[in-house]
Parts: C-alpha cells; structure tokens; sequence
C-alpha cells in the first residue's frame, strides 16, 4: 500500500513538473486551446447547418436550432481575455491570431459584436424555415469572414 501512495505521488509530481514545463515553454497554451476548442465547437455546429444550407442533408428545424443556439452561445462569450497579447501566431504555439487584434482592438471588438448580432438572428433564422437559414448563413459568415480576413492568419 505505501509503494501504491508514493507510486501514485511521484507520478504526480512527475506531471505537474510536465504541466510547468509547458506552461514555461508557452505560456499561451491555455489560451490558445480554449479559442480552438470554441471555434472547433463553432465549426461543427455551422457544418451541421452548412449542410442543409447547400441540401446536402434535408432541413431540419430542430437541428438547425439547437445548432444555431450553440454558435449563438459561443460567440456570446468570445471575449478580449481569450486573446492576451503575446498570444499572437509565431508567439504562441498553434496561434493564428494576428497582431492586429491587440493594435485595432476596438475593431476587433466590434467585429466580435457584429458576430454576436448576426450569430442572436441566425438563432432566430435557422429554426424558421430553409430559406430563412440559408439568408442567415450569408450574414452570419460574412461576420465570421470579416474578422478572420482581418485577424486571423490562414493556416498552411
């Protein structure tokens, strides 16, 4: 029992001087993966109702609104912390946020605000009707597009 307590000890010792080291090597890391992973979420959602947009999959109101409700979720908690500067591409490992968003962050941030606008009508939009989805779909990734263009390197 005492070899399974210090067994279990020193692997945790062991990974905490692993979770140091990386937050010594990138201290961005943080950061940078919860962005991916809410832009991922994101991603996944818009594929959901992409493809009905394009009748790739039939419509489907239901889907199509809680799809709608988790990008409009997200987009809602964007927000300039996620973003601290230093945690720029080539700065922080996996980053593709460009340094204009720290040099025009009151663009950045109305940009977020615009995505947020379009993300609360696309909400409303998607569990309508087809025709209404897919005209909320243009606006929601002219949004989407118009912060990536401006800060978002594109990946290679």
């Amino acid at each position: 029992m005492r070899l399974m307590v210090l067994m279990v000890a020193a692997g945790a010792f062991m990974a905490s001087g692993v979770l140091a080291q990386d937050a010594a090597e990138d201290p961005f890391a943080d950061a940078v993966e919860m962005r991916h992973g809410l832009m991922l979420q994101m991603a996944t959602d818009l594929g959901k109702v992409g493809a009905m947009a394009k009748d790739e999959t039939p419509y489907d109101a239901a889907v199509a609104g809680k799809a709608a409700a988790n990008i409009a979720a997200i987009a809602s908690v964007l927000r300039m912390d996620q973003f601290p500067a230093g945690s720029e591409y080539q700065k922080a490992t996996d980053s593709f946020a460009l340094p204009a968003i720290w040099e025009k962050q009151d663009d950045f941030l109305q940009k977020v605000a615009d995505l947020n606008t379009a993300a609360a009508a696309f909400q409303t939009a998607a569990a309508t009707d087809l025709d209404s989805l897919k005209t909320g779909m243009a606006a929601l990734g002219g949004a989407c597009g118009a912060c990536h263009k401006a800060y978002r390197q594109p990946e290679e």
